[in-house]
């Protein structure tokens, strides 16, 4: 038997103290082979298992491609297959292997699982290293073309409003692959090519920015690729990639240029506020627009920032009387994970200065725990009191102590704010804590 289809056994099939029928594996002529599994112990060689599998599966042609469900699978993955005859198949072909387990008496089967064949190893390996390396081609054909965009007359004096994506496209065009890998400038779980998808966006509005106050979303595409299809380029994606594009940016989309996405993304509060062409007053839920906010400049004179998650938070504790204006409050609520004008609202009202503490209230379930960090880092680095609400109706104000607490209590609880809402007693006790 091959030494390495030997080491991929041992490595992801046997068990700690198993070892493969050696005398047999040396001896057999079988194209298909049952090997026996033996666990040793200190007095005995016990029958712990069997493994059907071709044994020279691996050799067989290299063009050939296993079906598409078989793509997926892992080599830890144990499945059970109805289809016996499919089953065999794919035996003879190499691509998986038969895996049976016996109980105490080595005779009596306990569980049959169908496990990874080192052929279907050894294919998706080879596929994975084949689309590394057309990501690594894909990242230096962008970084080519950033770097002769960014390099030309027009782009130095580029708007004002594109500089912070014109700053972050720069920095890219420098990367390694495995600082593009492992940059937090994206959400971690984008792919690779999402990434370099989204580079390539950001580009090609940078270049049409230059050229026009006002465009809509399919002249990215046209306009940078120049050639049919282009203008669908990016839209498989699209919502995904406007939210970071205003990340990235620190302004709505519309500020960029972009025109006709048809949404306007709303900020829901209550409390006293002032802008330049606006003043709110404590009492009434209000809202502003993620244009207003990237447009003008808002300050309050309240002293307690509450942050919250759900817009029944908002309206319930706003619709007590007098509560607001007693304790000079001003309530956020951000509806779900942070968007960038949420997040240059909140830095907005903290440079007012009058802001001492910060109310951090998020559901108590995976997602609100990410918004519980987004909200965090929004406010970290102000000289405010920072405080996470917590299910019991304490208070944590160390984010690492509020993680901790919250990894414990998804062990066993999943609530929404809603339902540990309190009332006007408990949310002063919070306020004076």
């Amino acid at each position: 038997m091959d030494d390495y289809l030997i080491g991929f056994l041992t490595q992801y099939i046997l068990k700690s103290g198993e070892q493969l029928d050696a005398a047999y594996l040396e001896t057999t002529k079988a194209d298909i082979a049952d090997v026996v599994i033996y666990r040793r112990t200190a007095r005995t060689l016990r029958k712990v298992g069997m493994i059907t599998l071709k044994l020279d599966g691996h050799l067989l042609q290299a063009e050939d491609a296993p079906d598409p469900v078989l793509m997926k699978w892992k080599p830890g993955k144990r499945a059970i297959l109805e289809d016996e005859v499919q089953a065999f198949e794919w035996i003879d072909a190499g691509w998986i292997m038969k895996e049976l387990r016996f109980r105490q008496d080595g005779k009596t089967v306990e569980s049959i699982r169908y496990r990874m064949g080192y052929r279907l190893f050894q294919f998706l390996q080879q596929h994975a290293d084949a689309e590394q390396q057309e990501e690594r081609q894909q990242l230096e054909r962008f970084q080519l073309q950033a770097l002769n965009l960014l390099d030309t007359p027009e782009f130095i004096d580029y708007r004002a409003q594109v500089h912070l994506l014109v700053e972050r496209i720069s920095a890219s065009s420098f990367w390694t692959f495995e600082e593009l890998e492992q940059s937090v400038w994206f959400p971690r779980t984008w792919s690779i090519t999402k990434r370099i998808s989204f580079l390539h966006l950001s580009l090609a509005l940078i270049q049409l920015a230059g050229q026009k106050e006002m465009f809509d979303w399919k002249e990215i595409g046209a306009g940078y690729y120049g050639m049919i299809g282009g203008s669908k380029a990016f839209d498989n994606h699209k919502d995904e990639f406007i939210a970071l594009l205003e990340e990235w940016s620190e302004v709505p989309a519309l500020s960029l240029g972009l025109v006709s996405l048809g949404k306007i993304t709303p900020l829901y509060f209550a409390g006293n506020l002032t802008g330049e062409w606006s003043s709110y007053r404590a009492g009434p839920v209000h809202a502003l627009t993620d244009l207003s906010i990237a447009r003008d400049q808002y300050s309050t004179e309240a002293t307690t920032l509450w942050l919250v998650e759900n817009r029944a938070v908002l309206t319930r504790i706003s619709a007590e009387h007098h509560f607001v204006q007693d304790t000079a409050s001003l309530i956020a609520c951000v509806d779900g994970h942070l968007r960038s004008s949420h997040k240059k609202f909140i830095q907005q009202v903290l440079k007012s200065g009058s802001i001492k503490q910060v109310l951090l209230w998020s559901d108590y379930d995976e997602d609100g725990l990410l918004i519980a960090g987004e909200l965090a880092d929004a406010v970290m680095d102000f000289p405010v009191t920072v405080k996470w609400i917590c299910h019991n109706h304490s208070m944590i104000t160390s984010w690492q102590e509020y993680q901790e607490y919250m990894k414990a209590l998804l062990l066993t609880t999943r609530l929404e704010q809603e339902q540990i809402l309190g009332g006007a007693g408990e949310w002063r006790r919070w306020i004076h804590l």
